[in-house]
Parts: C-alpha cells; sequence; structure tokens
C-alpha cells in the first residue's frame, strides 16, 4: 500500500511538472489573432507565435512578456488569465527612413546574405518533393461591422443581418489535394477533393491556391494576379528599406524580425511588411506582406510560414491570405459592415527528394481536378481536414447549399462561362455568337448579322451553327454554318467542318484562333481593305500533343472570284479553284496549364509561342486550278526586364512556293490610318494593301517601360518604344494588273507611345506617335508621322 500511494504522487507530481497551458494571442478589441509575436516567458527561451497566434507554456511560468510591431509591449499574469486568449494592444507607430551615419544597416547584412542564398533557398529549385495540403477559404461580414450594430437598434435589417452571421459564414470552400514536383520545371498538383457552398462546379476548386505565389522566393511575387517587385530579387536593398526591429535566439538560431517598405522617391510596385529570418541557412521563417500604397480599395494581406524540413530544407508549411473587399460594403449606415475573406493552405507530409515516377509530369498540366473530387461524402471528408468543421461553418454550407439549389447558382457559372467565349445564351440549347453579330473592315464596312449555335446542354460534345451579315459598304451577303465533334476533350481532339460564302483577305495569313478579344488580330481586321470573294469548305482534326503543343490537320476546297478590277494574267477569267491540305502547329514552350474538369486553362505563356503553318495547293482534284506551297512561321512573346519594363516581340517569316494569284502571296500587314487604334506586331505607317511580297520576313518590338505612380485613381502613364523591320521581294510582278510596293529595299519604322494617360480597371488609354524611314518614307517628313490612339488592357 505504502508503495502503491508513493508511486500514485510521484506520477501526479511528475504530471503536474510536465503539464503545458496553449494560449491564444489575439488583438484586443478585434479579437483578430497576432501571428509571430515574440514571447518572452519568466522561465524558458523567448520563441515566436505560430501563424494562427498560438504559444505553448509550461504550467510553471507565473507570468510572460509579448512583443509585436506596431503593437503595445504587454507583460502578463498567467494566474490572473480567464481562458485561454492573452490580448494585446494595438498601438500607432510610424517607421520612418532610417539615415545610418556610421557604419552599415544592421539589416542590409542580413539581407545580404537573405538574397545570395535566394536560389539555394527556393523550394522549387534544387530538390524534388512531395506534399499533401488541405486548404479553407472563408467569406464573411466583417466583425467590426456586426459589433457596430447597437444592442438596441429596432431596425429590422440590421438584426436580421446580425442574427444571420452570428450563425454562418457568407461563403466557404475547402479544398485537398497531393502535389508532386521533379526540378527544374516538371509538376503536378492533383486536386482530390472540393466543396463549396452553394456550386458543385469545379471551377472554383483550385480558388484557394490563386491569390499568392507559392514561395517568396521569386524576383516577381504574385499577389491577386499583380506582380509586385519581391524584397528580395537583386537590387532589393537599393529598392527597399529594411529595418531591423527585434532578435530571438531559439537554441542555437537566431530569427532576425525585419521590417520592409518600397525606398521613398522610388517608383515601382512594391510590398510592405514584416521579414522573419533564421540565421539557419539565412532563410524565411516567416514572412508578411501586402500591397505598398493601393488605392483600390481592396486591402489584401499574406503570411507564409516555413518549417525545416527533416533537418535539411526550409519549405512552406502554411499559407493565408486575408482580403478586405471594402467595395463590396452592405447597403446600410454601417460604413464597416463590408465584406472580408480569411483563408489557409496547410501543407503537410513533405518529402524531399523521394523517389518520383516522373511518367505522369510530361504533359504540362501542373494542375488537374479529379472526376469524382465533388463527391466526397462527410466521413470521407474528415480524414483530409486539418481540423473538424464548426456549427457555424456546417449552418453555412447547409444554407448556402440549399440557396445555391434553389437559385440555381451552377447555372450562372455556366452562362459566365458561355459569356467568356463571346456567346451569350439564348435559352438553355442556343447561344449567340457575338462576333457575327457586328463587325468592321475598310472593305465591307459595318457587317451586321448574327450567328447561332447548339450549346453543351443540347449535345455535351457536339455543337451545331450557322450564320449570315451583310456589308454596309460591299454591298454582300455572307453565310455559313460549322459542325464541331469533341472525340476527347481532355487531350483536345476534335473534328471541325464548315461551310461558307464569305470574304478572303487578299495576302492574308490566318493560324485558327478562339475568340479573340483581346488579341492583336481582332483590331488588326479593322484596317483590311483589300478582299475577295470565297466559297469555302474546310475539314480542320485537332489533336493537343502535349497541353502546350496544339497540332491541327486542314483540308480544303475553295472557289474564289477576285474584286475591285484585279486580274491574274495567268487565269482567262477572275476565278480560281484550288485544292488544299495542310498542316498547323502552335508550341507554347513550357506553358503550364490547368485541366478543372474538361477545360484547360492557360496559367501564362513565360517563354516564347511558336506558330507554323504549311499549305499544299493541289492541281487536278476537282476543277482545282493550281499547285503551290504555302509557308508562315512566326516566334513571339512578352517578357518582362526586371523592373525596367515589358518587351514584347514578334519575329515572322512567310514564303510562296509557285505561280499564284495576289490573294495568295503575303500582304505587309499595314495597319497606317490617322488615329485609329494601334495595333501591336504590326507597320502602324503602312497602308493596308498597299505591300505584297513573294517571301518576307519581319521584326516587331514594343518596349513599355514600367508606370509612373501618381495620385489620381484614373491614370497612370507610362512610356514605350516602337520598332519595326521588314524585308520581302516578288516573283513574277508582271502577272499582276495591280497597284503596289515590295519590301526589297527594306521597310522601317520606329515610334514613341504615352499608355495609360486614363485607365479605368485593367483598360489603359493612351496616345502614339509613329515614324516611317528608309526607302519607303515620303520626302515630306511631315507626311511620314502617324498618330494613333493606344489601347490597352493591363490584367497584372
Amino acid at each position: 500500500m505504502k508503495n502503491t500511494f508513493i508511486l500514485i504522487v510521484s506520477l501526479l507530481f511528475s504530471l503536474t511538472i510536465d503539464a503545458q497551458v496553449t494560449y491564444q494571442i489575439q488583438e484586443l478589441g478585434s479579437n483578430e489573432p497576432i501571428p509571430f509575436v515574440k514571447v518572452i516567458p519568466d522561465v524558458g527561451e523567448p520563441f515566436l507565435s505560430d501563424l494562427d497566434g498560438y504559444i505553448t507554456l509550461d504550467a510553471t511560468n507565473e507570468f510572460v512578456t509579448l512583443k509585436y510591431p506596431h503593437f503595445e509591449d504587454t507583460t502578463i499574469l498567467l494566474m490572473n488569465v480567464v481562458g485561454t486568449v492573452l490580448y494585446m494592444k494595438y498601438g500607432e507607430q510610424d517607421v520612418e527612413e532610417v539615415v545610418v551615419v556610421a557604419g552599415d544597416n544592421p539589416a542590409h547584412r542580413i539581407m545580404r546574405q537573405v538574397i545570395d542564398r535566394r536560389k539555394i533557398n527556393h523550394p522549387l529549385k534544387n530538390d524534388a518533393f512531395t506534399y499533401k495540403s488541405y486548404s479553407k477559404f472563408k467569406f464573411d461580414l466583417n466583425p467590426d461591422g456586426l459589433a457596430a450594430i447597437p444592442d438596441s437598434t429596432t431596425d429590422s435589417n440590421l438584426i436580421d443581418l446580425r442574427n444571420t452571421f452570428s450563425k454562418q459564414h457568407l461563403f466557404m470552400m475547402e479544398s485537398t489535394s497531393k502535389r508532386t514536383f521533379a526540378p527544374p520545371y516538371r509538376d503536378k498538383e492533383e486536386i482530390l477533393a472540393y466543396k463549396v457552398s452553394g456550386i458543385s462546379d469545379p471551377m472554383f476548386s483550385t480558388f484557394a491556391n490563386s491569390f499568392q505565389s507559392f514561395s517568396f522566393y521569386e524576383n516577381q511575387f504574385d499577389l491577386l494576379g499583380k506582380q509586385y517587385v519581391n524584397p528580395i530579387a537583386r537590387g532589393g536593398i537599393s529598392r527597399y528599406l529594411f529595418i531591423l526591429q527585434d532578435t530571438t535566439v531559439v537554441n542555437n538560431d537566431t530569427t532576425f524580425t525585419i521590417f520592409y517598405r518600397p525606398r521613398l522617391g522610388k517608383s515601382f510596385r512594391g510590398m510592405t511588411g514584416h521579414l522573419y529570418i533564421n540565421t539557419n541557412g539565412y532563410a524565411i521563417e516567416k514572412v508578411i506582406a501586402a500591397p505598398y500604397d493601393d488605392s483600390t480599395g481592396t486591402t489584401l494581406k499574406i503570411i507564409q510560414e516555413y518549417s525545416f524540413v527533416n533537418d535539411e530544407k526550409w519549405f512552406p508549411s502554411k499559407l493565408t491570405t486575408e482580403i478586405d473587399l471594402r467595395s463590396l460594403a452592405l447597403d446600410t449606415d454601417i460604413k464597416s459592415a463590408y465584406v472580408i475573406g480569411r483563408g489557409s493552405s496547410y501543407i503537410e507530409e513533405v518529402e524531399i527528394n523521394p523517389e518520383i515516377d516522373t511518367k505522369g509530369l510530361n504533359d504540362n498540366i501542373v494542375v488537374e481536378t479529379s472526376a469524382d473530387a465533388g463527391e466526397l461524402s462527410e466521413d470521407e471528408w474528415e480524414r483530409y481536414r486539418k481540423y473538424s468543421i464548426t456549427d457555424k461553418e456546417n449552418e453555412t454550407y447547409r444554407f448556402v447549399d440549399s440557396l445555391g439549389e434553389a437559385l440555381n447558382f451552377d447555372r450562372f457559372l455556366a452562362v459566365f462561362k458561355i459569356l467568356a467565349e463571346g456567346k451569350i445564351p439564348l435559352g438553355k440549347y442556343i447561344n449567340l455568337d457575338l462576333q457575327r453579330s457586328i463587325s468592321f473592315r475598310n472593305y465591307e464596312g459595318y457587317r451586321l448579322g448574327a450567328g447561332l449555335e447548339t450549346s453543351q446542354r443540347l449535345m455535351k460534345n457536339i455543337q451545331f451553327g450557322g450564320y449570315f451579315g451583310w456589308g454596309t459598304r460591299d454591298k454582300e451577303w455572307k453565310y455559313g454554318g460549322h459542325a464541331t465533334f469533341h472525340l476527347n476533350k481532355k487531350r483536345g481532339i476534335r473534328l471541325d467542318l464548315r461551310y461558307q460564302q464569305d470574304l478572303l483577305e487578299r495576302g492574308g495569313t490566318s493560324f485558327h484562333e478562339n475568340f479573340p478579344l483581346l488579341s492583336n488580330d481582332l483590331y488588326r481586321q479593322f484596317f483590311i481593305s483589300q478582299m475577295d470573294r470565297q466559297r469555302l469548305g474546310e475539314m480542320v482534326f485537332s489533336w493537343d500533343l502535349k497541353s502546350n503543343i496544339e497540332l491541327k490537320l486542314i483540308g480544303n476546297y475553295q472557289r474564289l472570284w477576285f474584286t475591285q478590277d484585279y486580274q491574274y494574267a495567268k487565269l482567262p477569267v477572275n476565278e480560281l479553284d484550288i485544292a488544299e491540305s495542310g498542316i498547323e502547329l502552335t508550341w507554347n514552350i513550357l506553358e503550364k496549364s490547368m485541366l478543372i474538369g474538361d477545360r484547360k486553362v492557360s496559367l501564362g505563356k513565360r517563354y516564347p509561342q511558336i506558330r507554323v503553318k504549311a499549305v499544299r495547293g493541289w492541281k487536278g482534284i476537282a476543277e482545282s486550278d493550281i499547285d503551290y506551297w504555302r509557308l508562315n512561321a512566326e516566334v513571339s512573346h512578352t517578357t518582362r526586364i526586371g523592373t525596367i519594363g515589358k518587351l514584347q516581340w514578334k519575329i515572322g517569316a512567310s514564303k510562296v512556293v509557285g505561280d499564284v494569284p495576289l490573294t495568295l502571296t503575303h500582304n505587309g500587314n499595314g495597319t497606317r490610318q490617322f488615329w485609329n487604334i494601334s495595333v501591336p506586331n504590326s507597320f502602324e505607317t503602312m497602308l493596308a494593301g498597299s505591300f505584297y511580297t513573294t517571301e518576307q520576313a519581319n521584326i516587331f518590338t514594343r518596349f513599355m517601360f514600367r508606370p509612373i505612380r501618381t495620385k489620381a485613381k484614373w491614370n497612370e502613364p507610362r512610356f514605350g518604344l516602337h520598332h519595326a523591320i521588314g524585308f520581302g521581294n516578288f516573283t513574277n510582278r508582271e502577272d499582276h494588273q495591280w497597284t503596289f510596293e515590295t519590301m526589297d529595299k527594306g521597310f522601317y519604322e520606329a515610334g514613341i507611345i504615352l499608355e495609360g494617360i486614363l485607365t479605368q480597371n485593367a483598360t489603359s488609354i493612351g496616345l502614339g506617335g509613329f515614324y516611317r524611314y528608309g526607302y519607303y518614307s515620303n520626302a515630306d517628313w511631315k507626311k511620314n508621322i502617324v498618330p494613333k490612339i493606344v489601347v490597352s488592357f493591363v490584367l497584372n
């Protein structure tokens, strides 16, 4: 009995000694958790709170001191704490530019180490890895807005507002995924499951990952689709102000807390926040970042936390996004009643340099949503969740799901997808093609008409359509029909058939493209002044060899009628039958895409695009009249040049083998017209249809410097330079009864551009002046100048 008593007392004593208490540090008033607080216990080493403000203290601790930038230093006697929350009071502080009179700024010494080791510590460099992640994102009404509703209010709307958002969130979503990466670029993330309140469409399955870059080591860091200059990029010390604010020693490592923001007088898109640098490899342990001096009305902050995995590499462990949508304020007298979003991605089961089968990593699809990812049961979800969902979250799913079913949210998303393709749904089964409603070319004037096609709700993998139109200047009717058979949407295998009685640009070269709302070719169409009539029957077989390589096999039969009194000496009449077969290849080098359901979404083109088209004309098939080859190739790219600006360039070449009428040669791609729209990758000072060649090469370049930041929301000017060169020649010119020039002497032009004189959302309007010089310039220098309006869409 005595031994038993001693054993029980010893056990209770050991449990008391080893007992620990977990607290969360929150801001007094808002109850928001405060991450990365420096915690100084009376017994033990200092340490930092985690991303959610949690700390664990021994039961033997009597008091603790808390320190955090912009908050009052707080010492708390733990025996007086009721519950498990420790509060800190916000105290506004200004961080001014620091001038170091003698010696080096201590933060610079640390940041030089961080910048020098940036590539070594970069998670997407050097090492392969796998991990699993769980993400949750919630939209809600700002808690300050709810707290501002008086308890004594009799306004029924405010009472309903308070009651509703005390029981549920506005909207929420969850997803879980697994990712495999093998350097330098093989990458695949599979969305295993997703759940979105009110919506079953997989469009939102990748939503949580779309707010920020995966790690803070890229030169340009992505925040909500916009690119910001990273403070740890090369040259960061000259662009950013760094201030060492705190030092925390844990075991043998030291964590430096460094405040950063753009230096005064610097004009670039920058960020501000705190870097937590660990002396173990001078790697980022934690980072807080937000846009600096942002006037968009949307407040965004990201937080990233890194863990030292397997004692070998720092790797992201938690990514958090906080967004305040002040523009989405509710129509109430409570000014703070606006929508906020909060979400985190938890990264677990990280393995560095595991054995990886790279066979499934070669298709350039880097994110793919599983076919059954939206069908998991609640019991299955519990296996993936980091934490069990709360009653409030359960109520959000219940209420918003029932609302989504009643209002058919998925139908609204389907309509949005159709609109993105340039179509408007007319009921369930028919879509109106906006491209066919109204258009303009100099040759035919305004074309008024309509185009209709069947929707996927009628037949998922087959579409039929037709169109008609009438030109106000050429007074001609055009019409046609088409059918598309999707044989395998995931692999992009489809068959397109079409018949049309329409027009063909004389000397034009067209690649088969989707709806070109933001394409240069759409605006180039305005200037086309020479066209021939065409009757066409065509079949096109398309296949995505990889997600970034598209192959098209083409076969067609055409009858052409020459217009505008053009005559070709080798034909007795002004009409021609041709039979063609061809191949077209588009290669977006190393382009990454997402596959959401059966819909492919590009993640942007970081490397050049190559397009090649070869067409063979066959004499003797049916009534076809001529043999020829028509070859086209172009390489184009838009790339950032550090923090200086953006370079857009295109190199093109074309050649015709055989004697052909002017329709089958190549025009000079001119778009000259005073005070009309500037068209990149064209000759801005060349009249459309004034130059033709049977072989040519050209180079178009346009460099836009970074924007000049102004205080006006409607103005963000940026200067640019344009230059274009073209060479070409023409064989058998005597066979063509038409007046035109060739480019055998070289065509040259240059220009100066001022974009962003007026800006609204993503649209920018400016001015440009272009000048033709060289052999084809006019003796009167004033006639070489072409003023234009520059319209652009700034998407990041």
